[in-house]
Formats: C-alpha cells, structure tokens, sequence
C-alpha cells in the first residue's frame, strides 16, 4: 500500500515537473515574444498581457489590465472586436489604435475565440503585430501613386502601359477619354485585340513582340489608328521599353498626341493648295494671253502689210518675182515668231517632273520675250543683268513662272504712276554656295509698311479687284519655299536711274541649284 502510495506520488511529482516546465516554456514563449500577445474576456477586457504588448501601447501591464481592447482602439476601429465575438470566428484584420502618449499607431490582428467542449466561450487570445511603419509606407506608395497619376491625367496626351503580352496595366485620364471607356473597362484588357483594327492587329502585335524580345532596333516612333468607341483616331506614340531590375523586359510605356485632327488639316489645306495652285494658274494663263497678244499685234500687222501689198501688186499687175519672194520671206519668218510664241505658252504650264540644265542668258531670253511687249505698253523699261557663262539644274517651268509672276506684279505696281522712266531691273546669277538667285527691283513707290507682313497672303492685293486675285505673290512663296525648297526674300529699297532715285519693291528669290560650267 505504501508502495503504490509512493508510485502515485512519484507520478504526480512528475507530472508537476512536467506541467511546471510547460509552464516555464510558455511563459517564456508569451513573454518573449517579438508579437503582442493579450487574453481578453467576452467584454474584450484584458486578463493577461504580455510585455511586447505593453511597449507596442506604452503601457505598465497592470494598467492594461484596467483596460479594455476597445479602449486602446481608434473610435473609427471599434466595430472590429464586437463583430467577431459575436461571430466567434478565428479573423485577421488590421485597425488603427491609440497608445497612451495618445499617438496612433496602425496593428495587424489575429484572434482566437477559445470555448469548452460544450462550445461555450471561454475567452480570446488576440495577437498582435504593429505594423505603422509598413502602413507609412504603403500610405507613402499610395500616395506617390496618386500623384503620379494625377500628373498622368493632367498631361494633354494618352499614357499606355502594357506588359510583354500586350494587356494594358495603366491609362491616363486622356487615354480613356480618346477611347470613351472608364479605366476599369481597359485596364487587364489585351491592347491589340480590343482598340486595334482587325487588319492592323497581327502586323502592330509582331512588331511589338520583337521589340519586347530586343530581335529588332528600337523605335521610340510609331503611328497607327486606334478603335474608339465613336470613331477611329490616330495616334502618334512615342514609346519606352520597362525594365525589371534584372534588367529584363516587363512591358512597354506609350505617350500617344491625337493626329487625327492635324491629318485633316493637312488634307483640308493640301485641297486648298491644289486649288489656289490651280487658280494661280489660271491667273498666269490670262496673263501670257495679253503678253501674246501684245507680241502677236505687231508681227500680224507685218503679215497683214505684206500680203496687202502683195494682193495689189498682183491687181495692178505689177508684181515682180523679187517682191513676191521677199513678202513670202517675210511672212514665213513672222509666221514662225507667232509659232515660238505659241509654244513658249504651251512650255510655260508644262509640270516639271525633273531637273534639268538650263543656261541662264536663255532663261532670261525667254522672260524678255515673254514680257516686252506688255511693259513696252506700259511704257517700263526691264534691264536684265544676267551671267550669261553660267548654267544650273532645277525645275525651269516653276522658277519662270515664280519670276514672271514677281515681274507682273511690278509692271502692275506703276498703275495710276505719272512719272517717267518707270524702271524693273531683274538680275539673274549663281552664288557661291551654287545658290540660283533672281533680283527683281522696281522704282513704283514700294509697299506701305502697314501691309508689308500680308503680302504673301493667300487673296490679299493692293490692286483693284478687277487686275488681279492676290494669290500671285502667296504662290510665288509656297512654289519658292515649299517645292524648290528655296527661299524668297522682300523688302522696299530705292532703285537709282539717270540720276533719279525712286523708292520701290524688291524681291529675292534663292533657289538651290546645282553648279554645272561654262
């Protein structure tokens, strides 16, 4: 009996021993842990807290346990403890509580509902982990990202990000704008599957890829239409490869403008070019039609004159063989002058597809036989300084024209002028820089100042409506400037003659030109 006494006895010692060692572990494990750990009643009153508990709250323990968990807990957290009481649910939340130094701080929860074999509730074991420094953190990430974000949507062009498979990840306000979507219903979205067309996507994709995959040089410059949802637009990107920190491809960063408006400009005023092209054309057309009718006047008349003189020579039967030959001399030498005026007018408005070599004292002859008659009528003198060893290459039909077309322009500019010797001198040469360069200088008075700026306005002119349309000298620039990519050059300068100086326009044509010899 008193055996087993001391068995009994020896167990219950070991089993004490056993139990005091858990007790020990436990306690080092509650004390020591790097977590808050807190037994809380139904209340959510604190039974026992542990010392990490204390300094995560900076208070003494036995202050704590006068406490409830409510009462260390933010006004705005509170509802967390009494909801999961009344669920007895083991939950995991975060809440923002409040130390005694009155400071907020942000703890991650976990809690435990313990309750007895009958499923009665006991009390809870909560844990806890504060987590302000990561909450300052995350709050800084969100907030950066809030305003990188607001500086995406206040920028005036579409931001695109997509990732190596071509789902979209980001878009600026700009983007859902032009595409008429919300942000929710394009973000995750496959870019080329859903905004491109159908016979834009395969070609678009594969060319993506293979910059993703770094098998072809980068092109920071791409174009191509986009699908809206009210109209097609077309955008010009300007794109940027992601890296990872490894420096592998993650995707790719786009800041799109909206050409689609410019395009339509360009096409509007591309029809507009043609047709004030074409209008000038017309204008110069009327105007060799009266040059040629001014050269044609005196040569009909020379035609007119011999065959008269021939018909009555033949009347009074008194023609001789001499006079026959030499009046037909006459007439077939005048009838070929008419001829070369007639193909002079038809050359005149030839397209000039190509350069080609033209000698400069030609191409003065030419503007002189083009032009004499009218300001021989006017009563203009047109002195011509010109290089006459020099040839150049250029589109000769385009640069007379030009030339012709400034030369109109002054004899019209002495209308309503009473004073003698009206003057246009015209100098025609090859710069240094193997530059074709035309001077066209005049003694009629100049353009007032007030209107100097507007005289390469398309439909403006000094003159009266009925000599001319005011697209003349607007040609003469684009024609120059646009299609020679040459430069035109104006200003009033004085013009000296037989010791008179007069006031008057002058203009500078620069052409690039090549060189060629004597």
């Amino acid at each position: 009996m008193s055996k087993d006494f001391e068995n009994l006895n020896t167990i219950i010692k070991e089993q004490k021993s056993v139990i005091d060692n858990l007790a020990r572990h436990y306690n080092t494990l509650f004390e020591e842990s790097k977590l808050g750990i807190a037994y809380l009643d139904k209340k959510g009153s604190f039974i026992d807290v542990n010392e990490r508990f204390c300094k995560i709250f900076k208070y003494e323990k036995n202050e704590l346990l006068n406490l409830s968990f409510q009462e260390v807990t933010h006004k705005d957290d509170r509802f967390h403890y009494n909801e999961t009481i009344d669920s007895l649910l083991v939950t995991n939340y975060e809440k923002k509580c409040v130390r005694k130094d009155s400071r907020f701080i942000w703890v991650e929860v976990f809690i435990n509902h313990i309750s007895d074999k009958n499923g009665e509730y006991l009390y809870s074991i909560a844990f806890i982990n504060d987590i302000s420094k990561r909450k300052k953190i995350q709050d800084t990430i969100l907030e950066q990202t809030k305003t990188m974000q607001l500086y995406l949507d206040i920028v005036d062009v579409i931001i695109v990000a997509l990732d190596i498979n071509g789902h979209v990840t980001l878009v600026n306000r700009k983007a859902c704008e032009i595409l008429g979507f919300e942000e929710y219903e394009i973000i995750g979205r496959n870019w080329f599957k859903n905004f491109l067309f159908e016979e834009d996507t395969l070609e678009v994709f594969e060319h993506f890829k293979k910059l993703c995959a770094k098998s072809i040089e980068f092109e920071d410059k791409f174009t191509n239409r986009i699908k809206c949802k009210i109209e097609e637009r077309t955008i010009s990107w300007r794109n940027k490869i992601l890296l990872d920190s490894d420096k592998n491809v993650i995707g790719m960063l786009s800041s799109g403008e909206d050409i689609t408006d410019i395009l339509r400009l360009e096409e509007e005023n591309k029809r507009t070019e043609e047709a004030l092209y074409n209008q000038s054309k017309l204008a110069s057309m009327g105007e060799m039609i009266r040059n040629i009718a001014h050269q044609w006047r005196q040569p009909l008349s020379t035609i007119s004159t011999a065959a008269s003189g021939l018909k009555i020579q033949k009347e009074l039967n008194v023609l001789k063989d001499d006079d026959l030959t030499n009046s037909l001399g006459v007439i077939i030498d005048t009838t070929k002058y008419l001829s070369q005026t007639i193909d002079d007018f038809q050359n005149f408005f030839k397209i000039d597809k190509n350069s080609s070599i033209f000698d400069l004292y030609e191409f003065t002859s030419r503007i002189n036989n083009l032009i004499t008659s009218s300001y021989k009528s006017n009563n203009i003198e047109l002195k011509i300084n010109v290089n006459s060893k020099v040839k150049f290459t250029g589109h000769y039909n385009e640069i007379l024209q030009t030339t012709l077309n400034i030369l109109n322009n002054a004899k019209d500019a002495f209308n309503n002028k009473s004073f003698d010797e009206k003057i246009v001198e015209l100098t025609v040469d090859i710069t240094k820089n193997n530059n074709l360069e035309i001077q066209i200088k005049d003694n009629a008075g100049g353009i007032p100042d007030d209107i100097i700026d507007r005289i390469f306005e398309p439909y403006f002119t000094t003159k009266h409506e009925s000599l001319g349309t005011g697209i003349g000298l607007y040609m003469v620039k684009d024609i120059v400037e646009n299609r020679l990519n040459g430069k035109v050059e104006f200003k009033n300068d004085l013009l000296e003659f037989n010791n008179i100086t007069r006031k008057g326009a002058f203009f500078k044509l620069t052409i690039p030109s090549t060189l060629i010899g004597d």
